[in-house]
């Protein structure tokens, strides 16, 4: 099932699941049932926060001129997080 964003003149935006290529081109708005046309958004644009949107379009604006250049690999580091133990049942299974 896919995810169609709807707009109804009076109530706003709204969202409908239909079968992928399945969504017909108007839709009853929830709230008054009145015919809503098909709007075509961005993916997951309304999801994320508006600032960090702006700062990876300024980045990206950027580094189309002035690309990021690294003068070194990364530093090693401690891990964020130390790796599980792991089972000892694995330790019997033969290797390749």
């Amino acid at each position: 099932m896919a995810l169609y964003e709807y707009l109804c003149a009076d109530h706003g935006p709204f969202d409908r699941h239909w079968p992928l290529g399945t969504a017909p081109a108007e839709a009853a708005c929830p709230q008054c049932e009145a015919a809503a046309r098909r709007v075509f958004s961005a993916p997951m644009l309304r999801t994320g926060r508006r600032s960090e949107w702006t700062a990876a379009l300024d980045h990206a604006e950027k580094s189309r001129h002035e690309p990021d250049v690294v003068s070194a690999p990364p530093a090693l580091g401690r891990p964020s997080r130390p790796a599980a133990p792991l089972n000892p049942a694995l330790f019997t299974l033969p290797r390749p």
